[in-house]
């Protein structure tokens, strides 16, 4: 789930790409009368892309070998369950998985027809986009998946973890602000969009 997270933020630079919401496979999760939270297999995974519309749906898998991981990527099609393209890539360590999972991800939207200057213009690092600790990233994604389950009170003790991990974590300060919003706590709401607009700027 937590390269899940870093999957959707690289592939979401793209302007040739729309990537659908999990709000919006949520609400197409419970329309089809499946629990909100399981695991989606690869045949639920292609009747929700053809539900909402969408020509492909991506799928990833991690597998450790040692101390080295080897990250996989697939784009399937919605309608024929072919593959469109796919891509590897080797992990040396646990620290540079999201180095490996930036750099499959931009070769795989080129594989899905995005031009290379596009890519190499709208291809920020996941590091720099989102955190170069895991642990954050974990901590975040785990946020996002209570807030959807359980609400949005529920999420921030995560969020707050997310951003003790890594203090310059700027996405996970926009969720805390945007949470507090929701609950009504316009000072801490405040606050924390403060910290994520230093952190942008750093």
């Amino acid at each position: 789930e937590t390269l899940k997270q870093a999957l959707a933020v690289n592939l979401g630079q793209s302007p040739f790409l729309n990537i659908v919401s999990d709000d919006k496979v949520h609400q197409t999760l419970e329309m089809m009368g499946q629990r909100n939270t399981q695991h989606v297999s690869d045949d639920l995974a292609r009747e929700i892309c053809q539900r909402v519309g969408a020509k492909a749906s991506i799928d990833g898998a991690i597998t450790s070998l040692g101390s080295q991981y080897v990250i996989t990527l697939r784009a399937i099609n919605c309608a024929s369950g072919d593959a469109l393209a796919r891509r590897q890539a080797q992990s040396s360590s646990k620290e540079k998985i999201l180095d490996t999972l930036s750099d499959a991800a931009s070769k795989l939207r080129s594989d899905l027809g995005e031009s290379l200057s596009s890519v190499q213009k709208f291809d920020v690092p996941l590091a720099d986009a989102t955190t170069t600790s895991l642990e954050a990233l974990r901590a975040f994604s785990i946020a996002q998946r209570t807030a959807r389950e359980k609400g949005t009170s529920q999420a921030i003790p995560f969020l707050k973890r997310a951003v003790e991990l890594d203090p310059n974590f700027a996405m996970a300060y926009t969720s805390l602000a945007t949470s507090y919003y929701n609950l009504n706590q316009v000072d801490l709401s405040i606050a924390e969009i403060g910290r994520a607009s230093c952190r942008e700027r750093e």
